[in-house]
């Protein structure tokens, strides 16, 4: 009887203690976990910076799963297509950026390349307008894309 009664002074003194003190043998709360997406998106962007344009995609994909809203992501996975010579993908991935940005310059110059690549030099100068639009002063990307289309017209209208 006297066994009982220690067991159950006992179990009453954790009720009145509170769940801290109970929980002291337990395992601690996982650690947060980092960004997972926002480490993907750097990591693929290093890695298509490098020329790694498979790694990139690989990482870029990853992010859109995560975050399909994402047009930074679209644009460089656009980017990796294009420098692998996928027009297709890279076509669908800049008109996926440019649906959630229209106004987009990165995604606005890379696609303005792609039509180029494919002589398509009409929607090329349309994509040119729309940057002079967004860049009355200059911008990078409008520089960028009349450095493509001069180099293009160079070449005769030979891909780049």
């Amino acid at each position: 009887m006297r066994t009982f009664a220690l067991a159950a002074a006992a179990l009453s003194l954790l009720v009145l203690a509170g769940p801290e003190v109970r929980a002291m043998g337990s395992d601690p709360a996982p650690a947060p976990k980092a960004n997972t997406t926002e480490q993907d998106f750097n990591s693929g962007k290093a890695a298509i910076q490098a020329g790694q344009y498979d790694k990139g995609i690989e990482a870029m994909r990853k992010v859109v799963a995560a975050d399909p809203k994402n047009a930074d992501a679209y644009n460089y996975l656009g980017f990796a297509y294009r420098k692998k010579g996928d027009v297709k993908q890279a076509g669908s991935s800049y008109e996926t950026a440019l649906k959630l940005n229209a106004n987009h310059k990165g995604a606005l110059e890379y696609q303005g390349e792609l039509f180029l690549k494919t002589n398509k030099m009409e929607d090329a100068m349309k994509n040119r307008e729309r940057l002079q639009v967004l860049c009355p002063t200059g911008c990078t990307e409008l520089r960028e894309l009349d450095r493509a289309i001069a180099d293009h017209k160079a070449s005769g209208g030979q891909s780049t």
